[in-house]
Protein backbone atom coordinates (compact mmCIF):
# COMPACT_ATOMS: atom_id res chain seq x y z
CA UNK A 1 0.00 0.00 0.00
CA UNK A 2 1.23 3.46 -0.42
CA UNK A 3 1.34 6.14 2.26
CA UNK A 4 -1.96 7.68 0.75
CA UNK A 5 -3.68 4.25 1.40
CA UNK A 6 -2.08 3.65 4.43
CA UNK A 7 -3.29 7.29 5.53
CA UNK A 8 -6.98 5.98 4.41
CA UNK A 9 -6.98 2.30 6.54
CA UNK A 10 -5.77 4.90 9.51
CA UNK A 11 -8.56 6.78 9.19
CA UNK A 12 -11.37 4.23 9.07
CA UNK A 13 -10.09 2.00 11.82
CA UNK A 14 -9.62 5.54 13.53
CA UNK A 15 -12.75 6.79 13.16
CA UNK A 16 -13.99 3.47 15.57
CA UNK A 17 -11.72 4.80 17.84
CA UNK A 18 -12.66 8.33 18.04
CA UNK A 19 -16.48 7.16 17.88
CA UNK A 20 -15.53 4.87 21.22
CA UNK A 21 -14.08 7.69 22.85
CA UNK A 22 -17.16 9.48 23.14
CA UNK A 23 -19.11 6.50 24.03
CA UNK A 24 -16.90 6.09 26.88
CA UNK A 25 -18.16 9.16 27.91
CA UNK A 26 -21.69 8.66 28.15
CA UNK A 27 -23.19 7.11 31.15
CA UNK A 28 -24.88 3.77 31.88
CA UNK A 29 -28.28 5.73 31.43
CA UNK A 30 -27.35 7.98 28.76
CA UNK A 31 -28.03 5.57 25.40
CA UNK A 32 -31.41 7.13 25.68
CA UNK A 33 -30.35 10.76 25.69
CA UNK A 34 -31.03 13.34 23.07
CA UNK A 35 -29.92 16.77 21.56
CA UNK A 36 -33.20 18.01 21.58
CA UNK A 37 -37.01 16.44 21.06
CA UNK A 38 -37.61 14.24 18.32
CA UNK A 39 -33.92 13.67 17.79
CA UNK A 40 -32.17 10.48 17.33
CA UNK A 41 -31.23 8.73 20.68
CA UNK A 42 -27.11 7.81 21.28
CA UNK A 43 -28.75 4.38 21.63
CA UNK A 44 -29.79 5.27 17.80
CA UNK A 45 -26.75 6.63 16.38
CA UNK A 46 -25.26 2.91 17.80
CA UNK A 47 -27.20 1.01 15.91
CA UNK A 48 -27.87 3.34 12.82
CA UNK A 49 -23.26 3.50 12.54
CA UNK A 50 -23.24 -0.42 13.09
CA UNK A 51 -25.51 -0.85 9.79
CA UNK A 52 -23.13 0.78 7.51
CA UNK A 53 -20.96 -1.92 7.39
CA UNK A 54 -23.62 -4.51 7.32
CA UNK A 55 -24.93 -2.78 4.18
CA UNK A 56 -22.17 -1.78 2.43
CA UNK A 57 -19.65 -4.51 3.80
CA UNK A 58 -21.21 -6.38 0.38
CA UNK A 59 -21.48 -3.79 -2.01
CA UNK A 60 -17.12 -3.05 -0.93
CA UNK A 61 -16.78 -6.85 -1.56
CA UNK A 62 -18.47 -6.44 -5.17
CA UNK A 63 -16.32 -3.55 -6.17
CA UNK A 64 -13.08 -5.69 -4.85
CA UNK A 65 -14.20 -8.61 -6.70
CA UNK A 66 -16.43 -7.19 -9.37
CA UNK A 67 -15.33 -4.16 -10.75
CA UNK A 68 -18.13 -2.35 -13.06
CA UNK A 69 -20.80 -4.45 -11.11
CA UNK A 70 -24.58 -2.92 -10.96
CA UNK A 71 -25.69 -2.54 -7.16
CA UNK A 72 -29.70 -1.77 -7.13
CA UNK A 73 -31.21 -0.24 -3.93
CA UNK A 74 -34.68 -1.55 -3.09
CA UNK A 75 -36.68 -0.27 -1.44
CA UNK A 76 -35.63 1.66 1.50
CA UNK A 77 -38.00 3.73 3.58
CA UNK A 78 -36.04 5.93 5.01
CA UNK A 79 -33.14 6.27 7.89
CA UNK A 80 -36.39 7.05 10.63
CA UNK A 81 -38.96 4.62 9.13
CA UNK A 82 -36.10 1.69 9.20
CA UNK A 83 -34.88 2.31 12.60
CA UNK A 84 -38.29 2.65 14.33
CA UNK A 85 -38.58 -0.74 12.39
CA UNK A 86 -35.68 -2.18 13.00
CA UNK A 87 -36.13 -1.21 17.05
CA UNK A 88 -33.32 1.07 17.18
CA UNK A 89 -34.50 3.22 20.41
CA UNK A 90 -35.04 0.07 22.07
CA UNK A 91 -32.50 -2.72 21.74
CA UNK A 92 -29.32 -2.92 23.81
CA UNK A 93 -25.68 -1.83 21.88
CA UNK A 94 -23.25 -4.45 23.17
CA UNK A 95 -23.91 -6.83 20.26
CA UNK A 96 -24.49 -3.39 17.85
CA UNK A 97 -20.88 -2.59 19.23
CA UNK A 98 -18.72 -5.99 18.75
CA UNK A 99 -20.26 -6.09 15.62
CA UNK A 100 -18.86 -2.83 14.18
CA UNK A 101 -15.18 -3.18 16.08
CA UNK A 102 -15.39 -6.59 14.32
CA UNK A 103 -16.24 -5.22 10.61
CA UNK A 104 -13.97 -2.80 11.13
CA UNK A 105 -11.24 -4.90 11.74
CA UNK A 106 -12.80 -7.53 8.84
CA UNK A 107 -12.27 -4.61 6.02
CA UNK A 108 -9.41 -2.45 7.02
CA UNK A 109 -7.56 -5.98 6.39
CA UNK A 110 -9.72 -6.47 3.61
CA UNK A 111 -9.47 -3.77 1.87
CA UNK A 112 -5.22 -3.62 2.32
CA UNK A 113 -4.84 -7.03 1.46
CA UNK A 114 -5.77 -5.05 -2.15
CA UNK A 115 -4.33 -1.85 -2.56
CA UNK A 116 -4.46 -2.53 -6.19
CA UNK A 117 -8.48 -2.67 -6.80
CA UNK A 118 -8.51 0.87 -4.87
CA UNK A 119 -10.17 2.01 -8.03
CA UNK A 120 -12.64 -0.63 -8.78
CA UNK A 121 -16.25 1.22 -9.21
CA UNK A 122 -19.92 -0.24 -8.79
CA UNK A 123 -22.86 1.74 -11.08
CA UNK A 124 -25.52 1.97 -8.48
CA UNK A 125 -29.37 1.92 -9.67
CA UNK A 126 -32.48 2.25 -8.52
CA UNK A 127 -35.50 -0.32 -8.97
CA UNK A 128 -36.43 1.32 -12.34
CA UNK A 129 -33.38 0.67 -13.56
CA UNK A 130 -32.24 4.42 -13.49
CA UNK A 131 -28.39 4.79 -12.54
CA UNK A 132 -28.17 6.86 -9.70
CA UNK A 133 -24.10 6.66 -9.37
CA UNK A 134 -21.35 5.17 -9.44
CA UNK A 135 -18.80 5.25 -6.21
CA UNK A 136 -14.97 3.49 -6.05
CA UNK A 137 -13.64 1.56 -3.62
CA UNK A 138 -11.80 4.69 -2.06
CA UNK A 139 -14.78 6.74 -2.22
CA UNK A 140 -17.10 4.15 0.04
CA UNK A 141 -14.30 3.75 2.75
CA UNK A 142 -13.90 7.58 2.80
CA UNK A 143 -17.87 8.20 3.12
CA UNK A 144 -17.82 5.14 5.74
CA UNK A 145 -14.80 6.80 7.68
CA UNK A 146 -16.35 10.65 7.00
CA UNK A 147 -20.07 9.10 8.37
CA UNK A 148 -18.80 7.75 11.51
CA UNK A 149 -16.90 10.37 12.36
CA UNK A 150 -19.97 13.00 11.49
CA UNK A 151 -22.16 10.47 14.63
CA UNK A 152 -19.09 10.62 16.98
CA UNK A 153 -19.76 14.82 16.23
CA UNK A 154 -23.44 13.98 17.26
CA UNK A 155 -23.09 12.22 20.57
CA UNK A 156 -20.36 14.86 21.83
CA UNK A 157 -22.99 17.42 20.82
CA UNK A 158 -25.50 15.16 22.84
CA UNK A 159 -23.20 15.03 25.86
CA UNK A 160 -22.91 19.05 25.85
CA UNK A 161 -26.59 18.84 26.05
CA UNK A 162 -26.71 17.18 28.88
CA UNK A 163 -23.71 18.73 30.22
CA UNK A 164 -21.15 16.16 30.59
Amino acid sequence: MNTDQTSLVDKFTGALVDFDEVLTRVPEDGLDWTEKEGAWSVRQVVHHVTEDLTVYGFILEQALALPDAKVVFGDFPGNDAWANSMGFDQRPVANALALMHAQRAYFAELISHFPDRWENKLQFFDQSGKKLTESSVRQMVTMLTDHMLEHARMIENILKVHKV
